[in-house]
């Protein structure tokens, strides 16, 4: 048993995590199971706009219209950098709870 407010220790240490609000359970799950329950997949990229300037640009992933999205990305802008990112269990907390970490 492990009581902690670092999500990153819970998620890397723990093979359930219970999330509690205001002294009531509001979810329970593995770490994965949370994450592809009420989290959410993005690519984040950087373009370069014609000014030259960098934009942030993010396409949701797990949607039927993800690959329509990915294909004008890379057909409408100058893609500089792209990287993959997914919910972590702070993230998942506040979608859950609509509110952040306290402690």
């Amino acid at each position: 048993l492990l009581t902690t407010h670092d999500m990153l220790e819970a998620d890397k240490l723990s093979d359930r995590v219970v999330f509690m609000n205001q002294g009531k359970i509001v979810a329970l799950d593995t770490p994965l199971n949370l994450k592809q329950q009420y989290g959410k997949r993005a690519l984040k990229a950087k373009v370069s706009t014609e000014s030259g300037e960098l934009e942030d640009r993010e396409v949701i992933l797990d949607t039927p219209e993800t690959p329509k999205a990915i294909q004008e990305l890379f057909a409408q802008e100058k893609v500089v950098t792209i990287h993959s990112e997914e919910a972590t269990l702070e993230d998942i907390f506040i979608s859950i709870t609509g509110r952040g970490l306290q402690g």
